[in-house]
């Protein structure tokens, strides 16, 4: 866990004011050179002829017809629904929530996500906790602003399309908050993707109403989205010029003009274009500016994976990406073969997508939530596609369409039940837990309690002690913690010291437990039931608490799950879910045998 040591060492030391002024000059040095490039640039007369405004009017007669009306009422219904389902049982007891319980939520500003050594770089990452945290305390006040986001987010792909009809576009934003990534990406607090999709498509609404409107703030919209954007992610900038790229190359390959017309680079979509990959090289020399271009990083080494094994997850979990890849080649083909045209929104965006996904397998770095943008794309761009020729496809390719359409929708379905099921009962379980161990604590009357851990890792009880010490109860070794501070003992820890050598919360390194512990199994513990048996019903200890996960699930849907390989946070991972999947324990110690502890 070394890199989780520097990341955090190097954000508290980083200057914070340094970044915000780098990034505010570079972006108000964006906006004028956009408003300058752009208002000099007069638009060519094939694309004066071309273009028209919106017509409002039909967009709103068409939202009042019966299907429409009841596309918006199941919409409606919809968002209800996922808003609910991201509140409930939510609290500071997910992983890396540390980052709340111990900064934030103590008076902190977030950490600025800056790292040489590891080669992070995502200095707007959770800044916006550091504006929310003056305003809130509470685990519902922390889902406002991306509940808030999450519903312009969905207006906005309301908007994009208007070639599509309402329902078509309701159906394929449905679709998209439905793939694992997006749902992940929103219903996480610590996901910087959510970000990075709200930004994209601001970005690409941005765009279209600059190339329907000429509008100079339109173009400035444009810029300041996508400067937002890739200081989100680091692989955002790689989106962003595949995107330009294939719009600057698309564009003067097929205007009136046999071969390459380069008058075309002086368009206004052009020096726009140009701006935007401007901006991203800007990115790319600060990143290697602040990282000094170190190549063996930390967080890319310990994240990397075999391909092969990267491959097959994503084909496990991902079929949305692939299909976007297939659609790109047939398309690209029809480009060359001068069959269809170029489409610059559309193409540029998809070719943009394609980037950001190969720069995951070069990188060999697999989570279910990574590739949270590419499958936006693939969502818009291949449902506008399927869409709009369905009437002129044949029998037989409306039958594949809607095998490959079901076989998506079951992956994402499945795979959204999973990271909910996997979310709820982590936080659920350990916030049940926690409970009993605060009960137990203020009934002690100051008396000395302590924990003790079977199979947790030294990270997951530090991730568990900030949460209980965030609850009222101090721990051994965190912030203004008292004498009579919980203790937390474990086998993980060869020594007593730091759980994690970046965090000042202590773990006592001990053999087993000892009269009077509470031994804890955490939910996300990985032991099997024999296993955690031993601490229960087969210990020699007082059962206080048993935690079964909500809803229960037959036995039967465990293999479907496991058929997916991912662990926590949507990682890849070998070995199937444990028998004991998401349950959880207390249980007051009071007695060792010898017997007993070899078990152990």
């Amino acid at each position: 866990m070394s890199f989780f040591e520097e990341i955090h060492k190097v954000m508290l030391a980083h200057n914070t004011t340094r970044f915000l002024l780098i990034w505010i000059t570079i972006t108000t040095a964006a906006a004028i050179c956009v408003t300058l490039a752009v208002g000099q640039a007069a638009a060519p007369r094939s694309q004066k002829a071309t273009k028209r405004p919106i017509n409002l009017i039909l967009t709103w007669r068409e939202v009042g017809t019966p299907r429409a009306v009841a596309a918006l009422m199941l919409l409606a219904v919809f968002l209800a629904s996922y808003i609910a389902m991201i509140l409930v049982w939510e609290d500071f007891a997910y992983y890396d929530n540390e980052l709340f319980t111990l900064y934030t939520l103590k008076g902190h500003n977030f950490l600025l996500q800056i790292s040489q050594r590891t080669g992070r770089f995502l200095p707007l990452g959770g800044q916006e906790f550091s504006l929310i945290r003056h305003f809130t305390e509470t685990i519902t006040g922390y889902h406002v602003l991306p509940i808030v986001q999450l519903l312009i987010f969905f207006c906005i792909l309301l908007l994009l399309d208007a070639e599509l009809s309402i329902t078509a576009r309701a159906a394929l934003a449905i679709l998209a908050l439905l793939t694992p990534s997006i749902l992940t990406s929103f219903s996480g607090l610590i996901f910087d993707e959510r970000n990075f999709l709200f930004y994209l498509v601001c970005l690409v609404l941005s765009v279209k109403r600059f190339e329907l409107t000429q509008s100079i703030a339109w173009a400035v919209a444009v810029a300041v989205s996508a400067q937002i954007m890739i200081y989100y992610k680091e692989t955002a900038f790689l989106l962003l010029l595949g995107f330009v790229t294939a719009r600057l190359v698309l564009r003067c390959t097929h205007g009136h003009h046999a071969g390459w017309d380069y008058h075309r680079l002086w368009d206004k979509e052009s020096r726009l274009d140009l701006c935007l990959a401007s901006l991203g090289v800007l990115f790319l020399l600060y990143y290697f500016a602040e990282t000094r271009g170190h190549r063996d990083m930390d967080y890319a080494a310990m994240a990397r994976q075999p391909l092969a094994e990267v491959v097959l997850g994503y084909i496990r979990v991902d079929l949305l990406a692939w299909l976007l890849v297939a659609v790109v080649l047939g398309r690209i083909y029809l480009i060359l073969r001068h069959r269809v045209a170029p489409l610059l929104l559309w193409d540029g965006l998809a070719f943009g997508g394609v980037a950001c996904f190969l720069s995951h397998l070069y990188l060999s770095m697999f989570s279910t939530y990574y590739l949270a943008p590419v499958d936006l794309i693939a969502v818009l761009y291949v449902g506008r596609f399927a869409v709009l020729s369905w009437k002129k496809m044949r029998s037989w390719s409306k039958i594949a369409a809607t095998l490959l359409v079901s076989i998506v929708l079951f992956q994402d379905v499945l795979g959204s039940a999973y990271a909910i099921f996997e979310r709820k009962n982590v936080i659920r379980g350990k916030a049940q837990i926690a409970s009993v161990v605060e009960r137990r604590y203020r009934n002690g009357a100051g008396n000395a309690l302590r924990l003790f851990f079977p199979f947790a890792n030294g990270y997951r009880i530090m991730e568990f002690a900030s949460y209980l010490n965030y609850r009222g109860v101090p721990v051994e070794g965190a912030e203004a913690a008292d004498l009579n501070s919980v203790v937390l003992a474990t086998r993980a820890v060869a020594e007593d010291g730091p759980c994690v050598e970046w965090v000042r919360i202590r773990c006592r390194a001990v053999s087993g437990p000892t009269p009077g512990d509470l031994v804890i199994v955490l939910p996300d513990d990985k032991e099997s039931l024999a296993e955690a048996s031993v601490y229960r019903e087969r210990g020699g200890g007082e059962l206080l608490f048993s935690y079964e996960p909500r809803p229960p699930i037959p036995d039967w849907t465990h293999s479907l799950f496991d058929s997916l390989h991912i662990g926590t946070i949507g990682r890849l991972v070998h070995e199937t879910n444990p028998d004991r999947w998401m349950d959880g324990s207390v249980t007051k110690w009071e007695s060792s045998t010898p017997e007993q502890i070899d078990r152990q």
